[in-house]
């Protein structure tokens, strides 16, 4: 009896030390190496930038009917809080380095503003104010390449630094406009639209192991990207900063 013991004791050892034992439990380990999918929501706030209008041609106000005129508005849009989203595919190296393809939404409340500047017609350069109402949410919508790193550990928190380049796409909601001038005051609605960008971010995060496979984060975002023109008014690039909770679920290898 002794001797059928030492022999399971010597089949368990050569078990647990083979070449396939040891790959499947390596495989167990190596869950946070492989694709991966990531889906965050939170919220998003914008620094105020600075928006100018200009407009050439004749008779935007009543009064001056077929007289060719050029004006001029500078002002700052203060933007609101809004909605901030991403979700997407990643690929954890597994030597705490990590990459993403995502898609992200930021919205932005854009209230009423004014701006001032000067309109020159028929050689006279006359003082020129303007009222914008947005009609709705300046929205951008953005693909970025990011690229992670990952802080090891001796706990299920991993704190990590990521920052990624790509595409952001801003759109620009119709703008109602009122103009007044020393001689004359007139309307017009600015039409909707959109214009592409040069667009980067900044991450700092915490992700916490709620699972073999499942990670929940929070995040803190800069996100920015270049100015744009869109129709007759130019916005300065947009510097956003955004706050995002979520979950990344691991394919493994």
């Amino acid at each position: 009896m002794k001797k059928l013991s030492i022999l399971f004791a010597i089949a368990g050892a050569a078990f647990f030390n083979s070449p396939a034992f040891a790959q499947e439990n390596s495989q167990a380990k190596d869950i946070t190496k492989g694709v991966y999918v990531t889906a965050g929501v939170g919220g998003s706030w914008s620094s105020s930038p600075n928006v100018n209008y200009t407009e050439s041609g004749t008779g935007y106000v009543p009064t001056i009917l077929g007289i060719p005129f050029n004006a001029n508005l500078n002002g700052t849009a203060n933007l609101g809080g809004g909605i901030a989203a991403e979700g997407g595919l990643g690929y954890d190296f597994g030597n705490n380095i990590r990459t993403e393809l995502t898609y992200v939404l930021n919205t932005f409340d854009s209230g009423k503003f004014s701006a001032s500047g000067n309109i020159a017609i028929a050689g006279a350069n006359l003082p020129l104010s303007g009222r914008f109402l947005p009609s709705g949410n300046l929205v951008s919508n953005s693909v970025f390449v990011s690229g992670y790193y990952d802080f090891p550990t001796k706990s299920k928190f991993t704190p990590y630094v990521g920052a990624g380049l790509g595409y952001t796409s801003v759109n620009l909601p119709s703008e109602p406009a009122t103009f007044t001038s020393a001689i004359a005051s007139g309307s017009k609605t600015i039409d909707s639209g959109s214009a592409s960008a040069f667009g980067y971010l900044a991450k700092l995060g915490v992700s916490y192991a709620a699972a073999k496979s499942t990670d929940i984060y929070v995040e803190g975002i800069y996100q920015g990207n270049s100015g744009v023109t869109i129709n007759e008014v130019q916005i300065d690039p947009l510097n956003t900063f955004s706050a995002r909770a979520g979950l990344r679920f691991r394919f493994g290898s």
